[in-house]
């Protein structure tokens, strides 16, 4: 038993050490725009945070695919996590939303656009089926996934971009997501 917690502490710190020093490499590039899978308040956390450092972040909870259409824009953050009231007061559900994203996510990448699967709420929008099926279904399709400290307090993301080769970007909390976008 202490031979396979020995093997098992091993393989964390050489998996989490792999991917530490690809953080450090990751450059996003503006204009950005961003949107949530779940109509939670993360893009507009995002968007809040890049203006504080004079970053160009455009935020639609409604962004659709159509809606790339002409744009500038080099970088797509879609957020993930679910929000009951919000959805409600967006006249939408999860699977809608994770149906616009989907179909937005493919468009992003056929347009070029460069993709960032986000979580940027910590644990308290990880606590339902809707919340994971929204975080499912952004960061599969993700080229980069970005979560603030808490959000990964238990190693999921960092277990998850390790499993699918993804480079993961972790900041202290959301005031610091604009820096990261410097």
């Amino acid at each position: 038993m202490k031979k396979l917690v020995f093997v098992l502490a091993a393989l964390l710190l050489f998996g989490s050490l792999a991917f530490a020093g690809e953080t450090d490499q990751i450059t996003l590039e503006g204009p950005f725009l961003v949107t949530t899978c779940g109509q939670s308040p993360g893009a507009v956390m995002i968007k809040m945070s890049a203006m504080q450092v004079g970053v160009k972040a455009e935020s639609n909870n409604q962004l659709s695919a159509s809606d790339l259409e002409g744009t500038d824009a080099k970088t797509l953050i879609v957020t993930s996590g679910t929000s009951m009231k919000g959805m409600g007061a967006a006249g939408t559900n999860v699977d809608k939303e994770i149906e616009r994203c989907t179909e937005l996510i493919a468009a992003a990448k056929k347009a070029g656009i460069k993709v960032v699967g986000a979580h940027v709420e910590g644990m308290a929008r990880r606590t339902d089926s809707s919340d994971q099926a929204s975080i499912e279904a952004v960061m599969k399709d993700a080229d980069i996934i970005l979560v603030i400290d808490d959000s990964d307090s238990d190693g999921y993301f960092t277990k998850y971009a390790a499993e699918h080769e993804k480079p993961l970007l972790k900041v202290k909390d959301a005031l610091a997501i604009g820096s990261a976008l410097k």
